[in-house]
């Protein structure tokens, strides 16, 4: 049943009091207020389109032109309409693939290029572009008259390639795309990038380039640092030590760079899986095993060594001889090692392979920390978890196991309520018109005296109807804290907390980690410290460990401290604890802005300050203090602690430009 949060029942308003008595705060005043701006319009292919997925390391900084800086890199997209262009400042060799067709060589092309010179049947289109050589400069598509793109079904995971002429597929027909790198990403069904150069070494030296030092660029020359939030691998493959040989590099220093690049790998990547493969020509395998044994000893489980014994066969798999690989040479390479790699990772393919609307579809955006373990149902744990998916068709519906308190909104349209329902949910009892849509959905908070059965089972679509991507920000924020960041006794909850605003606001994703009650450092009394559970998947149990491979933050912002006073935590106790939540956030999001903020009551304020200014002398640049004195007034308050709706709309307004600031947005 459909009701307003105003049109509750005796039994929710009982639930309610009850929750009142045992002094556990929660939304009891429920109403259509809240707002949200509106997504962007749909794209029209412009290079700053958000539809436009870039994967591998891109210059878009121009805004008028993206620029690929190393091999392999690729776009992705889709469109409706019957044909695109693409345009091409100068004469450049592309490759382009349509609706998972060939990708197709346009050699020498140059201004807007016809990728469509037949055109196709009316609808939804996918299209992916590799460059080549040339004038490498990717300046936008051309649409049909009133057709747009549409966000791309893109693959979850990364891997990335970094090496040598091997690597980049050099003597090859297609180059990047004939590589064992592009075919290994594509037998994976991830998304791949080839941080990879011919003539390159692993150790800088007689005017070898080094990749040790050099992965971490933007390009393949030059010394312009690669911001790594921009994506994630989940895997990174190395294959390294074939050129340093002829550049005088000692066994010694071969070993000793492998050991600090990997360690250096995974400080950018703390959740990858580390793969060091033993180059064809068996150049420096005592080296390199060493290096992984080290930091298998220093307690990094993530390395693995790749014995490539008896792959490939001289001549007959190569362009020369034992040197460079020819296409077959590649595929028999791709072939042994996409199994070790996704033996590590856990193959994808039956995730992927979810029907549409189900628990286990790719298009469907699961946005904070899903428990995705049952493949059946999906269990938020956290504070203002959410998902968003477009769909097809007129009506749609959701599966519920259990009765649940949920918000759903449609095409940005108002959001309602939906009050203790379960079973199959109409959330479109009037039918929309036909066409694409776009669904968001969160659930009450399961917390306190509140215990619904937040569980999302599937969608039921139209009958032919199916599921699409829907377009994703680029960036996500964290907010961590206790009740006030959960919105307790704010008109929806999470929905109308501050971070949740401060996300909407700012076009970006956003999580909320957070649960009432909390406190920083986890006390004898049984108050749950966030410093223990900011890892885990669930705010109230030990295991499992959270996997922040799964999304990274770009800030994090943290407001914890007004309930530690209560349960007796010292001053000591609490620095120190801070101090550790600032660590283990730095090691989950290596990029990630970190906002330590005063509580709006005021406590613990010396020993936070104090504790980011360990951070900071400890040479982390990316963790500030915010003073929130004067934030609030009286009128902004629920209670003496909670804001009201009014109080975390100020909080917002006061906020969000501190971190689009560090963000730059």
């Amino acid at each position: 049943m459909q009701t307003t949060p105003h049109a509750t029942s005796l039994r929710r308003l009982a639930r309610t009091l009850a929750a009142l008595v045992t002094a556990v705060l929660i939304a009891c005043l429920l109403s259509w207020t809240g707002s949200s701006p509106a997504q962007a319009a749909p794209g029209d292919g412009s290079v700053s389109d958000p539809n436009i997925v870039y994967v591998g390391r891109w210059d878009t900084s121009a805004g008028t032109a993206a620029v690929p800086s190393w091999t392999g890199a690729y776009l992705q997209t889709a469109f409706t309409g019957t044909t695109v262009k693409v345009k091409a400042r100068d004469a450049v060799n592309l490759y382009a693939g349509i609706d998972g067709g060939p990708d197709v060589f346009h050699p020498g092309v140059r201004g807007t290029v016809n990728l469509t010179p037949q055109p196709l049947s009316a609808g939804t289109h996918t299209l992916r572009i590799a460059y080549r050589s040339g004038d490498t400069v990717f300046q936008g598509l051309v649409l049909d008259p009133g057709a747009h793109t549409v966000a791309p079904n893109t693959p979850s995971r990364l891997v990335e390639f970094v090496g040598d002429s091997i690597t980049a597929g050099a003597l090859t027909d297609r180059l990047a795309l004939d590589s064992y790198a592009w075919k290994t990403g594509e037998h994976l069904g991830a998304r791949h990038t080839q941080i990879a150069r011919s003539g390159h070494c692993l150790v800088a030296q007689s005017g070898c380039t080094g990749l040790s030092t050099q992965f971490f660029r933007t390009a393949s020359t030059g010394g312009q640092n690669w911001d790594f939030s921009r994506y994630r691998a989940d895997a990174v493959v190395i294959n390294l030590g074939t050129n340093d040989i002829g550049h005088g590099v000692t066994g010694a220093a071969f070993r000793s760079a492998y050991t600090t690049f990997l360690a250096d790998l995974r400080a950018t990547y703390p959740n990858a899986q580390l793969f060091a493969v033993q180059t064809l020509k068996k150049r420096y395998v005592t080296e390199t095993r060493a290096a992984v044994t080290a930091r298998a000893d220093a307690g990094d489980s993530r390395v693995h060594y790749v014995d490539t014994t008896g792959w490939l066969t001289d001549g007959t798999d190569y362009e020369d001889g034992n040197g460079h690989p020819n296409e077959a040479g590649h595929t028999k390479f791709a072939n042994r090692l996409a199994p070790v790699i996704a033996a590590r990772l856990g193959d994808p393919a039956s995730t992927l392979a979810a029907a549409p609307g189900q628990p286990g579809d790719p298009n469907i955006k699961f946005v904070g920390r899903w428990d995705t373990r049952t493949s059946t149902a999906y269990t938020p744990y956290w504070a203002g978890a959410y998902y968003r998916v477009g769909f097809t068709g007129r009506t749609v519906q959701l599966k519920q196991r259990g009765t649940i308190d949920f918000w759903a909104r449609i095409d940005n349209g108002p959001v309602k309520f939906y009050d203790d329902v379960k079973g199959t949910v109409n959330l479109t009892p009037s039918p929309l018109s036909a066409g694409n849509h776009t669904l968001q959905v969160n659930y009450q908070v399961v917390a306190g005296s509140y215990r619904g059965d937040a569980v999302f089972q599937g969608l039921v679509l139209d009958s032919g109807a199916t599921t699409f991507a829907p377009s994703a920000p680029g960036k996500l924020i964290e907010f961590v804290g206790d009740s006030i960041t959960v919105g307790t006794t704010s008109s929806q909850n999470a929905r109308t907390a501050y971070g949740w605003l401060i996300g909407e606001r700012l076009g970006t994703e956003h999580t909320q980690i957070a649960q009432g009650g909390a406190c920083l450092v986890a006390a004898a009394d049984g108050c749950v410290g966030l410093e223990r559970q900011f890892t885990k998947l669930n705010p109230n149990a030990a295991t499992p460990d959270w996997d922040f491979s799964r999304y990274q933050a770009n800030a994090v912002v943290i407001n914890l401290g007004t309930n530690d006073v209560g349960h007796g935590v010292s001053s000591a106790q609490f620095q120190t604890a801070y101090t550790s939540l600032l660590r283990k956030v730095r090691a989950a999001y290596p990029q990630a802005w970190i906002f330590a903020l005063e509580t709006f009551r005021g406590r613990y304020v010396p020993q936070t300050q104090a504790a980011v200014k360990a951070a900071v002398d400890g040479g982390d640049s990316r963790v500030s203090f915010v003073d929130t004195t004067g934030w609030l007034g009286s009128g902004d308050l629920t209670d003496s602690v909670h804001p009201n709706d009014q109080g975390h709309r100020v909080i917002a307004d006061r906020l969000a430009p501190v971190i689009a600031a560090r963000l730059g947005m």
